[in-house]
């Protein structure tokens, strides 16, 4: 009965029937890859990028008699190698988002997002990330998985709380238990089991994976089934559906097929199925996970189908034909390289007589001289198409010269290769997107699954190198309020050397640039987060003092602070009419900018200008000002200030140049200067 006609949903058979369905769905699957020709063509891409392999490394010989040389190159790797190199050479920005913006949110944003880098970088999860990419464009697609192995980790003894269920889930008080880690494995097509019955990538309900492990080991593990265990060996239809070496007998390696469903109407709790045969059951239950933690890339898509796609495919024939050519040319020289002496009939010339140079040879001029046939040319066509499909290769793939490390002629400027290697990154940007949608799939995945089962307490380095020396104690209930992550790219300039020396150059130019190591780290490494951590830290403690502030509690403020933004950012606590009606808020926040205000005025001039901020000159005590006060009165003695409008000798005395002032008009009436108090009466 073709799959999906039963009547019983075969996902939920019971766990006695439920193997046998699921090794039913695998050989229907190989069993559809070879049919449509696909299985055919993964092979073919696969013995492409690893052809010296297949060949020894070697120039090999073919025909009746070796007659013919064969040289492979290797354009077709060498082209995917670039677009993986492209895409996977700068490591993704994650950023966290968080259900909420307060504080303890915006935190739980920093730690997700340096433990992200650590799991990557530390961990060393990205290699599976990088090489989810190249299988992605050697077969269309590439899958990661991500799972929690509690036999992982460091050992740690369960401490007596009061939360019963923390215990229950820990252990037992003083019992020795492993912490638990989070691992990741690769997949290529072959070992991803789908439903090819889908019309599209998005509506997968279950996946079965493949991998190998050793009998002994699994039955060591799983001593119940040990018999079952150490008589199963990979069903004779399945060897082609391994890449590289194929497992014959015998082998300690057996296929271990894990199948996971995620929750929907059928299955509300979801289901995870680990078995070496349908009579080897090794687990069985509920998905562990918030989802199926399996993850996938695509170059591009086939439409109507659950597959995708990869410009390899359209590579192939012009590698093949690339391979033809070069060979060609390699048997006419390997055949003819060595000179062919022609002679005429009845020559009297001996072999000894040319073997050695510089010999003096006789002939007769009657039968003639012997002469070199020069049976090497190659017409001229051959490397012309040899050139012309490299092009079209590189046109294809938008791998062009400049990013295979041979730019023509014409581009001389670091500007136009910078703007040339960027254009190759940019035709590739469904690859980009599809890279994008991984790693964010991944942060996503790494984060909820650390919430669910990090229950213990761990370090972890969180901010990378900027700050090697900041190490962090966490558990998973730290990160409880972070839902998803995303992935900034960034600008494809960017990723290029020369995109990175005109970055640094431009912030250089900016004043943004402090000191040299910051120039040189955003120039080796490309990343401006050591210019903006400090600001960035600057604004979470900003967040921090604005929640103390709302609730009408006091905060210090310490000289090193930035009192400006701290000013400006602390009027949004009282920035509402309701916050206005609150005294206690009032206070505490025109308490608290008054005391940066104070700062400002006290704190050593030179000490905020290292800092980067103007100091605020104090006011002036209250009090009458004196008449002998300011710096037009500095050394002038006392009673020879002169009145307004008046200088002479008063003037001259104290050695003040007055300026001239206008005389008050006269009264048309009495003749006299007006007064402001007789008005000249």
């Amino acid at each position: 009965m073709p799959v999906g006609q039963d009547q019983e949903y075969w996902a939920a058979l019971p766990t006695d029937e439920v193997g046998r369905a699921i090794i039913k769905r695998v050989e229907e699957y190989y069993g559809y890859i070879r049919k449509v020709g696909r299985l055919s063509l993964w092979r073919r891409s696969y013995d492409y990028f690893y052809q010296s392999l297949r060949t020894g490394g070697r120039v090999y010989y073919t025909g009746e008699v070796d007659e013919y040389t064969n040289t492979d190159v290797a354009d077709y790797r060498n082209i995917l190698l670039h677009l993986k190199q492209m895409t996977t050479s700068q490591r993704p920005a994650f950023e966290a988002r968080a259900v909420n913006t307060d504080h303890k949110s915006e935190a739980q944003v920093t730690l997700a997002e340096g433990l992200l880098d650590y799991y990557l970088k530390e961990k060393q999860l990205e290699r599976y990330t990088d090489k989810c990419v190249e299988y992605a464009l050697t077969f269309g697609d590439g899958y990661v998985e991500l799972f929690w192995d509690a036999t992982a980790g460091d050992e740690y003894t369960v401490e007596k709380k009061e939360d019963k269920e923390s215990v229950t889930s820990l252990g037992e008080p003083g019992e020795i238990r492993r912490q638990g880690e989070l691992l990741a494995r690769t997949y290529n097509p072959l070992d991803v089991i789908i439903d090819y019955t889908l019309t599209s990538d998005i509506d997968h309900d279950w996946w079965v994976t493949r991998k190998f492990k050793n009998r002994y080991s699994l039955a060591a593990k799983h001593p119940e089934l040990k018999d079952e265990i150490l008589n199963t060996s990979m069903a004779v239809e399945e060897k082609d559906t391994v890449f590289g070496m194929q497992l014959t007998e015998p082998s300690d390696m057996i296929p271990v097929y894990t199948m996971y469903h995620r929750r929907n109407e059928a299955l509300p709790d979801g289901r995870i199925v680990e078995m070496v045969s349908a009579d080897a059951i090794l687990a069985e239950g509920p998905l562990p996970y918030k989802d199926v933690s399996i993850y996938k890339m695509s170059p591009g898509t086939q439409t109507g189908t659950p597959f995708g796609y990869s410009v390899a495919f359209d590579l192939l024939p012009l590698q093949e034909a690339l391979n033809a050519l070069y060979s060609t040319v390699a048997t006419n020289q390997a055949n003819f390289g060595v000179q062919n002496i022609a002679v005429p009939l009845g020559h009297n010339i001996s072999i000894t007589a040319i073997t050695d140079g510089l010999n003096l040879i006789e002939y007769d001029p009657k039968l003639g001289k012997p002469e070199a046939l020069n049976l090497t040319a190659t017409p001229p066509e051959i490397f012309n198409f040899i050139t012309m499909i490299e092009k079209k290769m590189e046109t294809i793939s938008g791998v062009n010269s400049v990013t295979r490390g041979n730019p023509e002629s014409s581009l001389k400027s670091g500007a136009a290769l910078a703007l040339v290697q960027s254009t190759a990154i940019s035709f590739n940007s469904e690859l980009q997107r599809s890279y994008a949608q991984l790693m964010e799939d991944v942060g996503t995945g790494i984060i909820n699954i650390l919430k669910d089962y990090a229950k213990t307490d761990r370090v972890a380095q969180v901010v990378g190198k900027a700050n090697k020396s900041l190490m962090k104690e966490w558990t998973g209930d730290d990160l409880t309020d972070i839902n998803r992550v995303t992935v900034d790219l960034g600008n494809p300039l960017t990723r290029t050397t020369a995109g990175k020396v005109n970055m640094a150059e431009q912030l250089l130019q900016a004043g943004m640039v402090e000191n040299p190591d910051q120039y040189l780290q955003v120039l080796t490494t490309g990343k401006i987060e050591p210019l903006i951590e400090g600001k960035r830290a600057e604004m979470l403690n900003i967040k921090a003092e604005n929640e103390e502030l709302s609730e009408g509690n006091p905060v210090p403020a310490i000289f090193t602070d930035n009192h400006a933004m701290h000013i400006m950012e602390h009027k949004a606590v009282i920035a509402s009419p309701d916050a206005r009606r609150d005294e206690g808020i009032v206070k505490s926040v025109t308490e608290h900018m008054q005391e940066h205000l104070n700062l400002l005025q006290s704190t050593d001039p030179n000490m905020l200008l290292l800092m980067g901020q103007q100091p605020v000159q104090a006011p002036p005590p209250p009090g009458p000002a004196q008449p002998n006060e300011g710096p037009a009165a500095g050394n002038v003695p006392e009673g020879l200030i002169p009145a307004v409008g008046e200088g002479g000798p008063a003037a001259e005395a104290a050695g003040i140049s007055m300026p001239s002032q206008p005389q008050m008009p006269e009264n048309p009436l009495t003749g006299k200067q007006f007064d402001p108090v007789t008005g000249g009466l």
